[in-house]
């Protein structure tokens, strides 16, 4: 009998190049409010909440302030992924549908705001082969706190032990450990040293290079370890 499996995927990094979209929104922004965002700014943030960028950018800011910010940032970014600024990584279609033919389980579990991870659904054409997606208004905690990734599996029907999580970042590598799931790390934004030492399972160079059956016998194979012998 086929043990229930499914792999987890972060979206920005991992089935999308998305960061000259994001980071031309929060540069536009900078400009907008007279306090610029530089690129290393970007570099050093990407992947993290609204909710943890501003504050570090800006200081402290009252609610009211924070939340216009937060949806201008998010509303310049659709814009720019409208205009045709962000890739779909290689294979994505073809591998999301793999997976479903070997009956693996799909989520997407992404720190972006809902609006912007199904904007992004949309423009992949994943609708039909997406399981669950768990978004920033989901989730307390923003990665490398596990929770997003838990969600994810919950609403999967899985245990921890029986999901891959792909990311491109130090926090998703580290969320998805702390999870106690396969943490598989793309080289599409982060160099591979940080995503080796934060704890990579396995590291590659995109999405892409992945086989559904790969994907299946790597998380088979550690259900069947003896630290997992139990999950």
């Amino acid at each position: 009998m086929q043990v229930a499996t499914g792999v987890i995927f972060d979206m920005d990094g991992v089935l999308v190049d998305s960061a000259a979209a994001h980071q031309r929104a929060w540069q536009q922004l900078g400009e907008e409010i007279g306090t610029p965002f530089s690129a290393a700014r970007f570099r050093a943030t990407f992947g993290q909440t609204n909710a943890s960028i501003i504050p570090a950018w800006l200081g402290v800011v009252a609610a009211p302030r924070f939340r216009e910010l937060d949806r201008h940032k998010e509303e310049l970014y659709r814009g720019f992924v409208r205009q045709g600024a962000i890739r779909i990584y290689a294979r994505i279609p073809e591998l999301l549908v793999e997976l479903r033919q070997r009956r693996m389980r799909v989520a997407i579990a992404s720190s972006g705001p809902r609006e912007n991870v199904t904007l992004l659904i949309d423009t992949i054409g994943a609708h039909d082969v997406v399981d669950a997606v768990v978004s920033a208004e989901d989730v307390r905690a923003g990665k490398p706190d596990p929770q997003v990734f838990l969600s994810a599996a919950e609403r999967l029907g899985l245990t921890a032990a029986a999901c891959a999580v792909i990311e491109d970042s130090v926090h998703g590598i580290e969320a998805a450990k702390c999870a106690g799931m396969l943490a598989i790390a793309v080289l599409t934004s982060t160099p591979r040293a940080r995503l080796a030492a934060a704890g990579a399972d396995v590291l590659v160079e995109e999405v892409g290079c992945l086989q559904a059956a790969q994907l299946c016998g790597l998380i088979e194979a550690r259900l069947c370890s003896p630290g997992n012998a139990s999950s």
